[in-house]
């Protein structure tokens, strides 16, 4: 396999398991609800809370960073060699099918656990550190949204750093601009009501 088609080949497959819509399926086989109807209309962890509470929001948040996870692991495994390219390419396109999904119409979530899963394997000492901002950020407001944008600012904020100063790839710090950009954008809709004081609180 050439090394273009290997790439090709993480980017498709990134997408399509980003894509699979885990919060949507789980509300709709556990509880017989489809969550899109529900708060945000997303289907990601936080919206699944609503309908099955923690429970539902831990298991989704854990099944969605998996994703993550699996795609970086799969496209490192298609492209022959060290690539942290490949990697950072294979993750970003989880996110995005997260976010877009081919299964729904292209609508989705915001890509919070799917990017933290993909970040996770490439480099976990971003994610522990990004850990200990978001839940404080959370635990303190009351506003989830709040501790996934300061989670957004601080992924490539710490990588960019580890770019620097240990020498981790500068692929990596592409796939935590772009991503986190995405989860921001994806946000704007929080962004404005925790602006306004109307953001709804867990």
């Amino acid at each position: 396999m050439s090394a273009l088609l290997a790439f090709l080949l993480a980017i498709v497959a990134g997408y399509v398991i980003g894509s699979v819509p885990v919060g949507y399926l789980t509300g709709k086989y556990v509880a017989g609800i489809d969550v899109r109807s529900l708060g945000s209309g997303k289907i990601g962890a936080t919206n699944v809370r609503r309908a099955l509470g923690w429970k539902g929001f831990f298991m989704v948040l854990a099944l969605d960073a998996v994703k993550g996870a699996a795609a970086v692991a799969l496209a490192d495994w298609l492209v022959s060699g060290p690539s942290p390219w490949a990697k950072a390419l294979g993750g970003l396109a989880a996110v995005v099918g997260h976010s877009w999904s081919c299964f729904l119409g292209m609508r989705g979530g915001r890509g919070v656990a799917t990017g933290a899963g993909a970040m996770l394997l490439m480099l976990p000492q971003v994610m522990l550190v990004t850990t200990l901002v978001g839940i404080p950020s959370v635990a303190f407001s009351k506003y989830m949204s709040l501790g996934s944008v300061a989670g957004a600012v601080t992924v490539p904020t710490v990588t960019l750093l580890m770019v620097l100063f240990t020498n981790a790839p500068w692929a990596y710090f592409v796939f935590a601009l772009l991503a986190s950009s995405l989860i921001i954008v994806k946000h704007k809709d929080n962004i404005e009501r925790l602006l306004k004081g109307t953001e709804r609180r867990i």
